[in-house]
C-alpha cells in the first residue's frame, strides 16, 4: 500500500475506486457511477467547512472569507456577494450566519474529550492499495495506526443515537468504515457526527459487528460488479438478485 499526503485534486483524480464509487454502485449501479454529476449543495459546502475548523483549524481562514448575512435572492444581496467573492481572492465566501454554526459546533467540539481523542493522529492521508486486483483508495479523515483507529467528521441535522443509526444505512456510512478498516488494515473506526441545527452537539459513535459485516457485504458486492465492468467494459444497471427469464426485475 503506498501512503501519501496529496492535493484533493489528485486524489480524487487518480484511477481507482474509492469509498463513495462503491456505495454508488451498491446503492444504484455501475452504470450511474459512470454517469453521475457531482454539484456541491449548501450541506455540502457547510460540511467541507466544519471538517476543516475541526481538523485542520489552523488552515481554515487560509480558505475561508466570512462575509455579513447577504440575501442572496435580491438584486442587492447578489451584489454584495460578487463584492465579497473578489475581496475574498480565490476564497471561499461563508456568509455570517454559516460561520455562526461552523464556530458553535467547533466550541461543542472542545467540549467533547472523547471527540478530541478520536481526532489526534494524521490527517487526510491519501492510501493507495489494491483489492482483488482492483486498484483502491482512502482518504480517512483521521489514522493513528499507534492508537489503532480510524475516525470520520459526519455533519448531520440529528446527531441523535436513533437519528445517525439512520444516516449510516441511508449514507452507506457502513460501506465506508468496513472498506477504511479492511484497506487500511484499523479495527476501529469512530464517527464524530456534528449536528447542524441548535444545539449544535457532536457525539462519537461506533457502528456494531453486525453492520461492520453488513458493511463489508455490501462493498465486496459493488467492488465485484467494479471489476466485472473492468474486464467487460459493461456497465451493468441494477445488481437485482431476482430477474425473471424475461430480463425484467422480480421485486
Amino acid at each position: 500500500m503506498k501512503t501519501v499526503k496529496d492535493s484533493n485534486q489528485v486524489y480524487h483524480s487518480h484511477n481507482s475506486i474509492s469509498a463513495s464509487g462503491l456505495k454508488e454502485i451498491y446503492k444504484k449501479s455501475v452504470f450511474h457511477f459512470l454517469n453521475r454529476k457531482f454539484k456541491e449543495s449548501p450541506a455540502m459546502k457547510l460540511g467541507t467547512a466544519v471538517h476543516q475548523a475541526i481538523l485542520e483549524p489552523y488552515d481554515f481562514h487560509d480558505n475561508y472569507h466570512v462575509a455579513g448575512k447577504i440575501d442572496k435572492r435580491t438584486k442587492a444581496g447578489k451584489e454584495e456577494f460578487q463584492k465579497q467573492m473578489e475581496i475574498a481572492e480565490g476564497k471561499i465566501v461563508l456568509e455570517s450566519d454559516i460561520f455562526y454554526i461552523i464556530e458553535a459546533i467547533k466550541e461543542s467540539y472542545k467540549k467533547n474529550k472523547l471527540a478530541q481523542k478520536y481526532c489526534s493522529g494524521q490527517m487526510e492521508l491519501s492510501h493507495y492499495s489494491q483489492m482483488d486486483g482492483i486498484d483502491v483508495r482512502v482518504r480517512p479523515d483521521c489514522i493513528n495506526t499507534m492508537s489503532n483507529f480510524i475516525s470520520d467528521v459526519k455533519t448531520c441535522q440529528d446527531n441523535s443515537p436513533a437519528a445517525f443509526k439512520r444516516d449510516v444505512y441511508n449514507w452507506g456510512y457502513h460501506l465506508q468504515a468496513a472498506f477504511y478498516m479492511d484497506v487500511c488494515n484499523i479495527d476501529n473506526f469512530k464517527f464524530i457526527a456534528c449536528q447542524t441545527k441548535f444545539p449544535y452537539t457532536v457525539e462519537v459513535y461506533t457502528l456494531d459487528e453486525k453492520d461492520i459485516e453488513f458493511g463489508r457485504m455490501g462493498y465486496k458486492n459493488a467492488l465485484r460488479q467494479w471489476k466485472k465492468y473492468l474486464e467487460t467494459g459493461i456497465q451493468t444497471s441494477y445488481d437485482w438478485h431476482n430477474i425473471d427469464t424475461d430480463g425484467s426485475y422480480i421485486l
